[in-house]
């Protein structure tokens, strides 16, 4: 017989209607756990003097206390539960459930007593009290403890399956509450997982020497790795209230040395969300010791900004550029126009995005912002109505070796495309700038100031709404300090830091994007937005944390000072002294008033400045940009 049968010409599934062999053994336990409760409550209460008159008056009675008693739980849903999975819940089900099957028996006591001496033959309805009282402690304790043995002989089997397996790896569980009995129960009820805890860490004074489901719990996290060695564990799992900052530098700080390895539960909210599982345990990452709160964003009037819309994203297929797309496609906008240079690039941002795209048309364009002929037939063509610039050169020392490309992509390509965008009447254009445009002190960052000078004179001309976004570093991106190190470690280093005080400020490339769009919201015309990035990080700091994450000491990968590269400054402003920065609608951003510029003049500069294009002339190109950007310094030596 299969599973499935047709009604009416509807496949159905004939296990529903059917009970399974274990839902018929669990009633039948359910009933013998109720018959033995009501024999040994008459047992008990004549203290085992048993006669027949008593021995029928308990027969009598017996299929009346199983039907109501096993009717009571059934109503309950006292009879649903998993037996494996018992809990405080279903006990508390079993216990108000037969409480209230006491009720009739009480009643059946009160009237028959009451009647019996007009009625002689009611006197065998009579139930002696303690019988009824005892009857429901026996009860729930027969019904609990059937739940309990088969919840010990299932946690029995995993374990012992757990102490079969190779595959298993020994863990200590950190962490304090109820999240770290949620944790131990899906680990250890979960064998795929691949995970035996066999300690607890509390920061909890109190809890030293207890134990959860026999595990013992320690409180003292400086003794991480002595407690590793003693349970030979190889890993240290972190529940997500553990996962501080201070709490995660001072573990990692435990862990030095040894060759314990340290990872991070889910979060509940991303477990819910189906986004991971409990089995998806992920490595602590920079990010997580750079923690901010989580960004609040006003996604209504994102979504007014974005929702139906038809978007162009410059630098499709860069760090920033891509996860532009990819928070930009959860708005649904009509259409999104992928421009990117490089194809692979591009390939790779399509054929993702082509996936989750729903009703939005993914267009993806090859194409140089440079070429202007180029953009005027994609703007023909697409139409865009709000446009997301990121297509950059950002490579400080790169741009020192090849200056004249920072005038090409940074600056003419800028001016290419918002040419288009007002041209083409469209309605909003977001500049994604730097914190190194700011008193600058490398051709990329001065290059990006004269590309902020040049939206804001075209802020002057058209319906377009121009705006430009100033954050610092971006953990993670192409060409960024952090794959380096991380490549650095992997070869065994040593981690190569250019100056013992460089220090920078960073953010997450989601947090970075989200910003971006939220600032997008806000342009009225001309502004500069600065992003808060928090508070400055030492260079040298964030290599010493990437060691500890890989488990290593300075001993293993040491730190090497190489000296500031070309165009390089110690410390990065993301203001002008002149610049007056006023507080806007959202707590993480930041606008900033600058004079207006005159479009014609800007135009002019740069026009002076394109001969130099084609130089590598480093000295040469510096003094013309100096002509435009009086504020450009001297890069530290």
């Amino acid at each position: 017989m299969t599973p499935f049968a047709r009604h009416n010409g509807i496949l159905m599934s004939t296990q529903r209607t059917r009970p399974t062999k274990n839902t018929i053994l669990r009633f039948c336990a359910d009933i013998v756990c109720i018959i033995l409760a009501f024999v040994a409550a008459f047992l008990a209460r004549l203290d085992f003097a048993f006669n027949m008159q008593w021995s029928m008056r308990m027969l009598m009675h017996l299929p009346f206390i199983v039907l109501v008693e096993w009717l009571a739980m059934k109503c309950f849903g006292a009879t649903r539960g998993a037996w494996r999975f018992v809990s405080i819940t279903d006990v508390k089900k079993i216990i108000i459930a037969l409480l209230v099957a006491q009720i009739p028996f009480c009643l059946e006591r009160i009237l028959c007593g009451a009647l019996a001496e007009t009625y002689p033959v009611l006197s065998n309805g009579i139930l002696p009290w303690g019988v009824i009282c005892i009857n429901f402690c026996f009860a729930v304790l027969a019904c609990v403890s059937a739940r309990t043995i088969r919840r010990m002989k299932y946690e029995s089997e995993i374990r012992q399956n757990n102490a079969d397996s190779t595959a298993h790896e020994k863990a200590i569980l950190i962490g304090t509450g109820i999240n770290v009995k949620q944790v131990l129960d899906s680990i250890r009820l979960n064998p795929q997982i691949g995970l035996d805890i066999v300690a607890i860490i509390s920061d909890n004074r109190s809890d030293e020497g207890r134990q959860i489901a026999g595990i013992p719990i320690y409180s003292d996290i400086q003794k991480l790795p002595d407690i590793a060695k003693e349970k030979q564990a190889t890993q240290a799992i972190i529940t997500q209230n553990e996962a501080d900052p201070r709490n995660l530098s001072a573990i990692l700080d435990a862990c030095a040395g040894s060759t314990i390895k340290t990872r991070l539960v889910p979060c509940m909210n991303d477990i819910l969300s189906g986004a991971f599982n409990i089995g998806q345990l992920r490595e602590i990452s920079v990010e997580d010791l750079l923690h901010r709160d989580p960004i609040q964003l006003d996604k209504d009037e994102i979504s007014k900004f974005l929702h139906g819309r038809r978007i162009l994203i410059s630098g499709a297929g860069g760090s920033i550029g891509s996860e532009i797309c990819r928070q930009v496609l959860a708005f649904e906008p009509a259409e999104l126009v992928l421009l990117e240079r490089c194809e692979l690039f591009l390939y790779e941002i399509e054929r993702e995005l082509r996936d989750k795209a729903g009703n939005t048309k993914i267009v993806p364009r090859l194409a140089d912002i440079c070429d202007e002929s180029r953009m005027n037939e994609i703007f023909d063509e697409c139409s865009p109505e709000v446009i997301f610039h990121a297509a950059a050169y950002k490579h400080v020392p790169m741009l020192e070796y090849n200056p004249g490309e920072a005038i090409r992509n940074n600056v003419e390509g800028t001016m290419t495309i918002a040419n288009c965008a007002v041209a083409h009447n469209c309605n909003a254009f977001v500049m994604i700038s730097t914190d190194k445009a700011v008193n600058p002190t490398s051709v990329m960052g001065t290059s990006k100031r004269i590309a902020e000078l040049y939206i804001q004179g075209m802020s002057s001309l058209g319906k377009t709404r121009f705006c430009a976004v100033r954050f610092g570093n971006v953990l993670g991106s192409t060409g960024s300090v952090l794959p380096l190190f991380k490549s650095q470690i992997s070869a065994g280093g040593p981690i190569t830091v250019t100056h013992p005080d460089m220090v920078r400020y960073f953010m997450t490339i989601p947090e970075a994007s989200q910003l971006v769009m939220q600032a997008g919201t806000m342009g009225q015309n001309g502004e500069i937005f600065v992003l808060d990035m928090g508070k400055p990080v030492k260079i040298v700091d964030l290599a010493k944390d990437l060691i500890k994450l890989s488990g290593k000491t300075e001993q293993d990968i040491p730190i090497v000072f190489s000296g500031t590269r070309p165009g390089e400054k110690l410390f990065e402003e993301l203001g002008f002294d002149a610049e007056k920065m006023d507080r806007t609608g959202h707590p993480k951003i930041y606008v900033g008033k600058l004079k207006p510029v005159d479009l014609k003049e800007i135009t002019a500069a740069i026009e002076k400045l394109k001969p130099f294009r084609d130089s590598q002339d480093n000295a040469a190109v510096r003094q013309a940009m100096h002509e435009i950007v009086p504020e450009m310094m001297k890069p530290a030596t």
